[in-house]
C-alpha cells in the first residue's frame, strides 16, 4: 500500500530519467511513438541488455511486443517486470490487458486489481478501463459502467472512459438491463 513517507510515484518522471540515462531506451521511445514497433522492440531489447533489472524497460519492451502482435511475448515481459518489482503496477495492469487480448479473460481480473493496489502506479484510470472491459466480457454491464465511470472520475479529460460509460448506459436503457 502507498505510504505518506514515500514521494508520489510518477511514471512520467521514471520515463524521462531513463531516457536521459539510456540512449537505446530513448531511441525505442521515439520509434514506438511514431508507430514503428519492430524498431522499438529492437531498441528496448538493447536497453535491456544494458540494464536488465529495470521493470520500466521490461514494460516498454512488452508494450512494443504487444503493438507488434506478439501478445505472448508481452505477457512474458510483463511478468519479468513484476518479478523485478512486485509493486510495479503498470506491468500488472498491462498483464491483465494482454491476458484479455490473448483470450485468457478469466485470468485478467487478479492482475488488474493488483495494479490498483500497487505503490508504483499512477495510472489507475487505465486499470479501471481494463476492469470495464473485463466486466463487459462477462456481460456485467452495471459493473462495467461503474468501472468506466470511475476511470472518468479519476481523469475527467480521459474521454474513452466517458464514452464507454455512456455507451453502456445507453445499452442498459435500450435493452432494459440493470444487472
Amino acid at each position: 500500500m502507498k505510504t505518506s513517507q514515500e514521494p508520489p510515484f510518477s511514471l512520467d518522471e521514471q520515463i524521462q530519467e531513463a531516457a536521459e540515462r539510456n540512449a537505446d531506451f530513448a531511441e525505442g521511445l521515439d520509434w514506438q511513438q511514431t508507430g514503428h514497433f519492430a524498431e522499438a522492440v529492437q531498441f528496448f531489447r538493447k536497453a535491456l541488455e544494458q540494464e536488465p533489472e529495470l521493470p520500466l524497460f521490461w514494460t516498454f519492451y512488452a508494450w512494443a511486443l504487444a503493438a507488434s502482435g506478439d501478445v505472448h511475448g508481452a505477457i512474458s515481459a510483463s511478468r519479468k517486470a513484476i518479478a523485478l518489482d512486485p509493486e510495479w503496477g503498470v506491468a500488472w495492469n498491462d498483464l491483465g490487458e494482454y491476458l484479455m487480448e490473448s483470450g485468457r479473460v478469466e485470468e485478467a481480473l487478479f492482475p488488474i486489481r493488483r495494479a490498483l493496489r500497487s505503490r508504483h502506479f499512477d495510472r489507475a484510470h487505465l486499470a479501471y478501463m481494463n476492469l470495464a472491459r473485463y466486466y463487459l466480457h462477462l456481460g456485467q454491464l452495471r459493473r462495467a459502467r461503474q468501472a468506466a465511470e470511475e476511470a472518468h472520475r479519476l481523469v475527467p479529460i480521459f474521454h474513452p472512459a466517458k464514452e464507454l460509460a455512456e455507451w453502456i448506459r445507453e445499452r442498459q436503457e435500450a435493452w432494459g438491463i440493470d444487472d
